[in-house]
């Protein structure tokens, strides 16, 4: 069963691999429905059953769902699951350190901490951003800079 899948996906690869502009015909419009990306998913001639996956990072344990296809295994990602394993990984990212940092004194002047960023990671900044600050520990936080 797992060849002839196989099989038939290499079919379809090189069927696509064999396309030139020539034989392309005109401009196709479509509409994706709202829904498109929620589950649950058709596969295998089957809706997909949602599951629970964890994911441990530095003994930190972390989950999301996955829709699963119980004939072929395969799984799936709704829109914000998918969102959520972004940020998972964003977050061991950070706990694995492989980030571009910068280390910047922290500023006081008179009532408030302050961090200065460097202009390099400011280009596309303008006035009126917010800064969106999650507290994770007494020196650790995270920051998203919001519109």
């Amino acid at each position: 069963m797992a060849n002839k899948i196989i099989q038939e996906e290499e079919k379809m690869r090189n069927e696509t691999d064999e396309i030139k502009e020539g034989d392309l015909i005109g401009e196709v419009e479509f509409e994706i429905d709202k829904d498109a990306f929620k589950g649950p998913f058709k596969c295998c001639g089957t809706e997909t059953e949602k599951i629970k996956k964890k994911i441990s990072i530095k003994g930190i344990g972390l989950s999301y769902d996955s829709w699963i296809c119980h004939k072929c295994k395969r799984e799936y990602l709704d829109n914000e699951q998918a969102k959520r394993l972004e940020k998972i990984w964003v977050v061991e990212k950070i706990l694995n350190e492989k980030l571009i940092s910068v280390e910047k004194n922290v500023n006081f002047d008179g009532k408030t901490f302050f961090v200065r960023f460097p202009v390099e990671m400011t280009k596309n900044w303008h006035r009126g951003l917010h800064a969106d600050i999650k507290y994770l520990s007494p020196d650790e936080f995270f920051v998203k800079i919001k519109s």
